[in-house]
């Protein structure tokens, strides 16, 4: 069965699509600047992508050739952390950007933003963040521009469903676990009382 893109018998929360840090790992930020470059020949075109080292977080798609690398911002602080973002969107067009992490709202937020807040949680140490794969967001990486807003919300709604209805409700436990940080980080405005 073919859940999202994930084929059901396979699904392991460990595997990852070419080119991405591992998202569990995100307190490991690299010291040096390298930049390293990866091709994939996927259905469509040949896109090469670059991981950019010194980032908290640096990702490619070789489906559609996005980019996104981010790292905390120099304005950044405890009350308002701020995101640096850049990369590629669909379209190949490049593009960099700020997002202050605490106006996030998963109801209406793009993939960057929401990758922005994942690496945030994950980096504060959010254990919901951090036992999560991150599958789902990845997922996006491939048909969804990184800079549309969508729903997230109901996008995990409908992706914790799929993976109940498929006999994995450890795993969709896991992915509302997640959103319900992610809702409650923007109601509380990072604020944790």
């Amino acid at each position: 069965m073919n859940v999202l893109g994930l084929q059901s018998a396979n699904y392991s929360a460990a595997k990852y699509p070419i080119g991405c840090t591992s998202r569990n790992n995100i307190g490991n930020a690299f010291g040096e600047s390298l930049v390293t470059e990866r091709s994939s020949s996927a259905p469509g075109g040949n896109y090469h992508g670059t991981l950019k080292m010194g980032y908290l977080h640096s990702e490619f798609s070789p489906v559609s050739g996005q980019e996104l690398h981010m790292k905390y911002d120099e304005s950044s602080t405890k009350d308002d952390p701020v995101m640096y973002v850049e990369g590629k969107d669909i379209h190949g067009k490049t593009f960099t950007k700020r997002i202050h992490l605490n106006d996030v709202d998963a109801e209406n937020a793009t993939p960057a933003e929401m990758t922005a807040l994942r690496v945030h949680l994950a980096r504060q140490g959010d254990k919901s963040v951090k036992e999560s794969s991150g599958i789902p967001l990845m997922a996006l990486g491939s048909h969804q521009d990184v800079n549309t807003s969508m729903d997230f919300k109901q996008y995990y709604e409908n992706w914790a469903s799929n993976l109940q209805n498929a006999g994995f409700r450890q795993n969709a436990g896991i992915y509302m676990s997640e959103l319900e940080r992610y809702l409650f980080h923007h109601r509380t405005k990072g604020n944790i009382k």
